[in-house]
């Protein structure tokens, strides 16, 4: 009897020492949370990210940079493709919110509260503020390893992650996971400043656009995407091609086709326009996340651009999650 009884007082003691340890790390956690928050006024990190889809991996180096000037929130976000050796820009400024594509000389200004509109797993505010949800904390002895739910909007596969902080809470590695436990997503931080400095004219258009254009990692025009090598098509889909044409506007050449089955669709597909001198173009619609490249929606439309080749989707009977699923799977060309 009295074994039994020690025996109970041991049990219960772990179980007591285990949630204490747990509700400790929680605390601890929450109170370095509000210290970095409250302290937040610039960042520059580094990271390498690889996204899994349709058994296909793309890399991209991210690099993001905030800063806090006047009450104003600045972003620069760099996102270069290891596939294809292109890179993406998009900035946040008080002039408004842009996105750049060097290759094309090419700039889209809309409005919006870009990037903390939604989740971004290479975004330390979004990170942070996932320490608000529900979640699990391990305390580690070289940090604190977070686990809960996921939520992107417009990678709804993306149901959970696990999110590895240093003790100082500077992000270490983001592991996002679908449905069968299955990693789809990491991103692994290669840098971390909260002290950086930046020049007048870092969150410029102009400046950004010129520094990555005299960059030395040009593409190599010979591994571009051309009309030749279109139409490129979903990767997934239930849908059948119905009908595929040709139509010339405006000097350029474009595919139109038409999708039928469960959902009904068309699909206007064609090479991006380059420019010789800069052009910024004002967009009245909505910024959309995607797994990469760039987008905007009116309506159950969404203007997609990726790699070079412009996509042009519109259904009836498909919702925007539905059409950006398309737009996420739409395959990869790549010369070899």
């Amino acid at each position: 009897m009295i074994k039994k009884i020690i025996l109970g007082a041991v049990i219960l003691a772990v179980i007591v020492l285990a949630g204490w340890k747990l509700f400790f790390s929680k605390s601890d956690v929450s109170k370095k949370l509000d210290k970095v928050k409250e302290n937040l006024t610039a960042y520059h990190m580094e990271a390498n990210m690889d996204l899994t889809a349709n058994e296909e991996t793309r890399s991209y180096f991210v690099t993001t940079d905030y800063c806090k000037k006047d009450n104003n929130d600045y972003f620069r976000v760099s996102m270069l493709d290891k596939n294809i050796n292109q890179t993406q820009i998009m900035l946040k400024n008080n002039e408004g919110v842009f996105v750049l594509t060097p290759l094309l000389n090419q700039v889209y200004k809309f409005k919006g509260d870009w990037p903390l509109n939604s989740p971004k797993p290479y975004l330390y505010h979004s990170l942070l503020d996932n320490l608000d949800n529900k979640h699990e904390v391990k305390k580690m002895d070289d940090g604190y390893l977070i686990s809960g739910p996921a939520e992107y909007v417009n990678s709804p596969e993306w149901i959970k992650q696990d999110i590895k902080f240093s003790t100082e809470l500077k992000p270490l590695w983001v592991d996002i996971k679908n449905e069968s436990n299955t990693v789809v997503g990491k991103v692994t931080f290669t840098n971390c400043d909260f002290t950086p400095k930046y020049s007048d004219d870092f969150f410029n258009v102009e400046s950004n656009m010129k520094q990555a254009q005299d960059e030395e990692n040009k593409p190599n025009e010979d591994t571009q995407v051309t009309f030749e090598d279109l139409p490129l098509l979903p990767a997934e889909n239930t849908e059948t091609l119905q009908e595929k044409t040709v139509s010339h506007i405006n000097g350029n050449s474009y595919y139109i086709m038409t999708f039928t089955g469960k959902h009904n669709f068309t699909m206007v597909q064609g090479i991006a326009e380059k420019y010789d001198e800069m052009k910024i173009i004002e967009v009245d619609m909505e910024y959309v996340e995607t797994i990469n490249g760039v987008a905007f929606k009116d309506g159950n439309r969404i203007i997609y651009q990726k790699n070079g080749v412009s996509f042009d989707i519109y259904s009836d009977t498909m919702t925007i999650p539905e059409i950006i699923s398309v737009v996420n799977n739409m395959e990869s060309y790549e010369k070899k």
